[in-house]
């Protein structure tokens, strides 16, 4: 498990960190490894036995960076009534 340093209470599956990695990359038309290797990567990078390639780095980077860096717009929520009349 990966734990962001600037929100301690954040921690990164790396199954999911991956995912995020894959829907950044493709909105920038980057190219990534196959996950087996992105997997690797990381396990190595956490456990401090190699650096992550540029690219990977990158976009770790903008996912830390961030409260949510796939949000292009403010969230929108359900109105109260509907949240009221749920399970009844």
């Amino acid at each position: 498990m990966i734990r962001d340093q600037t929100w301690p209470a954040v921690a990164w599956e790396p199954v999911q960190l991956i995912g995020r990695m894959k829907i950044l990359a493709a909105r920038d038309g980057i190219e990534l490894p196959k996950t087996y290797q992105l997997i690797r990567d990381i396990y190595l990078w956490e456990h401090h036995r190699a650096d992550l390639p540029a690219h990977v780095a990158s976009l770790l980077g903008r996912i830390f960076d961030g409260p949510n860096p796939f949000v292009t717009r403010p969230a929108q929520h359900l109105p109260s009534k509907a949240v009221r009349t749920r399970g009844r």
